[in-house]
């Protein structure tokens, strides 16, 4: 995850580069500023802007070094213009840059303004400020900052990769974008103003060292990886308004000892303090935990739902449960056993991957589908059993289990089977015994795939 994120800062500022002016209209002791369009107000830029730190002219030829003071006024031509504004990219990469106070009259910070400034540590910011555009200290020395009370949005990537213990987010504030806070990792604790109803994708992402956090009563939408490996947060209430969880929200938080949903919650749900999120109208798990109990109720286990609760040791699965998803219990390194129950039709692509812990593993006669990588390389699987009922084999379902010393296959027509590629790709076909059911060897012996195993037995 953490490196799709640099990559997607990558992206972006690759695309931004050929829009960057690199020009300024005037300099007045050795600050750069445009002209607004207003006539009676200017932006602060500045000289030359710097892609990364490495390509970057010596700071001392943009004259921003150490303790900067931003002037609310600047006498140009004989006129007095107001500064309303940072404009984009104006500090980025200037690795001399360690503090920075920002007058009442500004009242917007422009995309990527301080970003990957490695060495700036404080920044005052005036309380007429309403935009922090994206990026903007992203990768910068931040320890810590105070929010203005006007400020209405937390811009994409803001604070990301920052150096904050904390976070303090004012009323004013409705949307918290996407990596706002992401991987800031030794921030313990944010708090969430009371008018926040949008938790961007991945906003606090990789917070490593977050312990608490209060979602407030206003939240209605919560995004893909929002608290992705926040691997010690504690407890979570979900409130009454929220209407969207997204996929991987709470991936890798594995200290979650409390999960659950507020009363009068008209889309999920936590019933008898089962630990997990029950998605009401579709009788889904969506999200659990080392020690959810999965209620008799639920008939899906969702995308994700597991993902990385290394916790785990054991599950339950109720047999009111039809469909296992996608990653459902990805990397759930600690579970030992597991037992398919014959309710289940369908295991989604990476179901179980990553579930090293595992040595038998009992699919019921009730599957018809194992999809794609379902199984892939769990090392220390020793038994599969494959139900009766089995009409198709994803590619790569088995692929790579490497100690796995026999397969038993319940299906009695093998040759109907839709394989798809590879499907038992790289386990050992000479020391694996295949055990089929009576009268069926011929048939297995002659299908693609299932024919390459040395030791074909009837039982």
């Amino acid at each position: 995850m953490k490196y799709f994120m640099k990559f997607l800062k990558l992206c972006f500022l690759m695309a931004l580069i050929p829009q960057m002016s690199m020009a300024y209209d005037f300099s007045e002791g050795g600050l750069f500023f445009n002209f607004n369009k207003d006539g009676k107000s200017v932006t602060f830029t500045c000289e030359t802007p710097i892609f990364l730190a490495h390509d970057a002219p010596a700071p001392s030829q943009k004259g921003y070094i150490g303790y900067i003071v931003i002037p609310s006024t600047i006498n140009h031509g004989g006129k007095t213009y107001k500064v309303t504004a940072i404009d984009e990219y104006a500090f980025m990469a200037n690795s001399e840059l360690r503090s920075v106070k920002i007058p009442e009259s500004v009242t917007t910070i422009g995309t990527s303004a301080f970003m990957q400034c490695f060495r700036l540590e404080s920044v005052e910011l005036p309380s007429n400020l309403t935009q922090i555009g994206d990026y903007a200290f992203a990768e910068s020395g931040l320890k810590s900052i105070t929010i203005p009370g006007k400020v209405k949005r937390i811009g994409v990537a803001a604070f990301n990769d920052c150096y904050l213990k904390s976070v303090d987010i004012p009323n004013s504030v409705t949307e918290i974008g996407k990596m706002a806070f992401g991987s800031c990792r030794w921030m313990t604790s944010a708090k969430l103003g009371k008018s926040v109803e949008k938790i961007g994708e991945a906003a606090f992402s990789m917070c490593t060292s977050l312990e608490a956090i209060t979602l407030p009563s206003s939240l209605t939408e919560i995004g893909e990886k929002a608290f992705f490996e926040c691997g010690k947060l504690k407890e979570i209430v979900i409130p009454a308004k929220v209407k969207s969880i997204g996929d991987g929200a709470f991936n890798y938080c594995n200290d979650l000892t409390r999960l659950e949903v507020a009363p009068g919650n008209k889309v999920y749900d936590s019933p008898n303090n089962c630990n997990a999120i029950i998605e009401t109208a579709t009788a889904t798990l969506v999200v659990g935990t080392n020690n959810s109990n999965i209620p008799e109720t639920v008939q899906r286990i969702g995308s994700e739902a597991f993902y990385g609760c290394k916790g785990m040791t054991s599950v339950n699965i109720p047999t009111s449960v039809t469909r296992i998803g996608d990653h459902a219990f990805f990397y759930c390194t600690n579970l030992r056993t597991l037992t398919i129950p014959s309710s289940v039709t369908k295991i989604d692509s990476y179901a179980f991957v990553g579930c090293d812990s595992l040595e038998t593993v009992d699919i019921a006669n009730s599957v018809k589908v194992i999809s794609d990588h379902a199984f892939l390389h769990n090392d220390h699987i020793k038994k599969v059993t494959i139900g009766s009922g089995v009409e198709e084999i994803g590619t790569w379902a088995f692929k790579g289990l490497d100690m796995v010393t026999s397969i038993v296959s319940k299906i009695e027509n093998v040759s109907n089977v839709k394989m798809g590629k590879d499907v038992f790709d790289e386990i050992d076909m000479k020391a694996c015994t295949l055990y089929v059911p009576r009268g069926t060897a011929s048939s297995y012996k002659a299908a693609p795939q299932w024919r390459e195993f040395k030791k074909i037995v009837e039982q």
